[in-house]
C-alpha cells in the first residue's frame, strides 16, 4: 500500500487523476479514505489450495472482481495502471491487458510473487527494487527504481522534518520489529536476549503488532524484563522515523519495505527472514543486504538468544563495521524512487 500510496501522490501534485483499485480486505479501503485517494473495491481475495470449498470460493471472486474492474477501469478511462503486484492486483491488470491499457509492474522483491511473474512479462514497463529480480522480465522494458517509502519518514531520513519524537540515547537503541503482522519468534526471542544482556548498556525499542502486543507485555512481565526494554504495538509515521533516526541497530524481517527504510536511515540490521514466504523471497532479500555489508542474516530455525546477543555486541562494538553499512545502504538508497516510477509512467502512457 505505501509504496502505491507515494505514487499517487507525486502523481497528483504532477496533475495526474488518481483513483486506487484494490479489494474489501486488508488496509486499502481506511488508507485511501485517509490519503483522500478515490478507492474502487472488488471482492478478490488470496487464492490457496484451488479444490477447497475456500479455494473455489476464491476463484470465484477473482474471477467476478476481473469482471468488476474491467467494467470500472473503462468507466473511469484509465491512462495506465500502476501495479505493486499481490492477489487484488491480478483482476485489475488484467483487465488493463484485456482493455489494451498499458501497464507498470513494480516489484519490490529479488523473487517476484505469482501474480507479477506472469503478468510482468506484458508489462509496458517492470520496475525493480533488486538487480537480482531483472532476470524474471523483459530485460528491455525492466527499470531499476527502487522502493518509494513514506515521505514522512523520506523528510526526516534527510533531515527536513525535524523530530517531534525524539528519543533519549543515553546508551545505543536496539529496535526489534516484526513486520506488519509482527512476529512471535522474534518477540520471544528478543525478550530473552534483554534478559541475557541485562547488564549490558542497551536500550530497547520493540515493535510488536497489534495481534503479539498484551502476550508480549506479558512475557516481559513473566521474565522480569529490564525496564529500559519498551514494547510498543504500533508506531505512527512519525513515531517510526524518531525510533529508525535514533537507533544504532535493528532486528527485524527482511519483506522490502523495512529494508527500503533501514536503508534510508542507514540504519545496519540483524534480518530474521520470514521463512514462509513465497519463494523464500525474505531470505533472498536479507542475504542482498548481507553481501553488501549492510546486514546479518539469522534463519528463524537458528534463532537463539545466545546468537542474537552475540551477533548484537558484534555490530555495536564494531564502529568501522557500523560506518561501511552506512555507506553501502547510502549507494543502494534511491530517494528519488516515486518519482523516477511517475516518470516511467508517463511514458508508458504516451
Amino acid at each position: 500500500m505505501f509504496p502505491a500510496r507515494e505514487v499517487a501522490r507525486v502523481a497528483l501534485e504532477s496533475g495526474w487523476e488518481v483513483a486506487y483499485f484494490g479489494s474489501h480486505r486488508g488496509i486499502e479501503g481506511k488508507a485511501c479514505q485517509k490519503a483522500g485517494l478515490p478507492f474502487y473495491a472488488f471482492p478478490s481475495e488470496p487464492l490457496y489450495r484451488l479444490w477447497t470449498p475456500r479455494g473455489a470460493r476464491a476463484a470465484w471472486n477473482l474471477f467476478r472482481s476481473r469482471r468488476l474492474a474491467g467494467v470500472s477501469l473503462a468507466a473511469y478511462g484509465a491512462d495506465v495502471v500502476f501495479s505493486t503486484g499481490g492477489y487484488a492486483s491480478a483482476p485489475v491488470v488484467s483487465a488493463a491487458k484485456s482493455l489494451r491499457v498499458p501497464y507498470v509492474i513494480h516489484e519490490q522483491n529479488t523473487v517476484p510473487g505469482r501474480t507479477n511473474r506472469i503478468l510482468g512479462q506484458s508489462a509496458a514497463f517492470v520496475c525493480t527494487v533488486f538487480d537480482s529480480s531483472a532476470r524474471y522480465f523483459p530485460r528491455d522494458r525492466t527499470r531499476m527504481t527502487g522502493i518509494p517509502i513514506r515521505r514522512e519518514l523520506r523528510a526526516s531520513a534527510q533531515g527536513s522534518l525535524p523530530l517531534t519524537h525524539s528519543l533519549e540515547k543515553a546508551a545505543p537503541i536496539v529496535l526489534v520489529m516484526g513486520g506488519s503482522q509482527g512476529s512471535e519468534a522474534i518477540n520471544d526471542m528478543a525478550l530473552a536476549t534483554a534478559v541475557r544482556m541485562a547488564s549490558t548498556p542497551v536500550q530497547w525499542l520493540h515493535i510488536t503488532g497489534a495481534k503479539h502486543f498484551e502476550r508480549t507485555i506479558a512475557s516481559k512481565t513473566k521474565m522480569a524484563v529490564r525496564s529500559d526494554y519498551t514494547i510498543k504495538a504500533y508506531l505512527d509515521a512519525a513515531e517510526m522515523a524518531s525510533a529508525l533516526f535514533s537507533c544504532s541497530l535493528a532486528v527485524c524481517r527482511s519483506g522490502a519495505g523495512t529494508l527500503a527504510e533501514l536503508a534510508a536511515f542507514r540504519k545496519p540490521s540483524i534480518l530474521v527472514p520470514f521463512p514462509s514466504a513465497f519463494g523464500d523471497h525474505q531470505r533472498f532479500n536479507a542475504l542482498d543486504f548481507e553481501k553488501m555489508g549492510a546486514a546479518e542474516v539469522v534463519l528463524q530455525g537458528e534463532l537463539r538468544a545466545a546468537v542474537l546477543e552475540a551477533r548484537i555486541l558484534g555490530w555495536l562494538s564494531d564502529r568501522s563495521r557500523l560506518e561501511r553499512a552506512e555507506a553501502s545502504l547510502a549507494a543502494w538508497d534511491k530517494p528519488g524512487a516515486a518519482a523516477a516510477i511517475l516518470g516511467i509512467l508517463e511514458e508508458a502512457a504516451q
